[in-house]
């Protein structure tokens, strides 16, 4: 790993540990320099602003989870493979609901970033069956709406969220 590899990790990790510690909007970037041990204007060098640090950190942190519940996968079906991924990311999204919240609004607007992740992700639900594209879109509206309804909705689990996913995804199953 070359110093700039080691200074962009470096930079992620102390923006994580700090957005954990003071939350998101109270981070600065001169915090985070400092923590990483960096000029403020090397922080810019590897990224054009915090919500692209988040960014970032966000999707690494999403493939972790990914990885993770991959191990304990043993569904067959796109909807229970959905399910059991689902439980482990609205877990994460909750525990993170501050950064969530922040993602969902770059995803908005910037969506081609996560467009491979999203795709992936979608062949790994089929990776046992036929991929139908339009179902797959469908269940991932399904999953997001159900994401967006528990990040608002501080009273719903990760669990009850599951379940909701459940309900909307037997309502579109063939």
């Amino acid at each position: 790993m070359n110093k700039r590899e080691k200074t962009y990790l470096a930079i992620l990790d102390a923006s994580w540990n700090l957005f954990n510690e003071y939350g998101y909007h109270e981070t600065t970037t001169r915090q985070i320099s400092q923590q990483a041990g960096v000029a403020t204007g090397t922080v810019f060098s590897h990224f054009p602003s915090k919500a692209e640090i988040l960014k970032v950190a966000m999707y690494r942190k999403i493939e972790d989870v990914i990885k993770n519940a991959a191990l304990s996968d043993t569904h067959h079906t796109p909807r229970l493979k959905l399910r059991h991924y689902a439980k482990h990311l609205y877990a994460f999204y909750l525990e993170n609901r501050e950064f969530s919240k922040e993602l969902v609004v770059c995803i908005l607007w910037q969506q081609a970033y996560f467009v491979d992740q999203l795709d992936a992700f979608k062949l790994t639900l089929y990776s046992e069956t036929q991929y139908d594209a339009a179902q797959a879109n469908i269940m991932m509206d399904c999953y997001f709406m159900t994401l967006l309804q528990g990040l608002c909705n501080e009273a719903l689990t990760a669990d009850e969220m599951v379940r909701v996913l459940s309900n909307k995804l037997h309502l579109i199953q063939k």
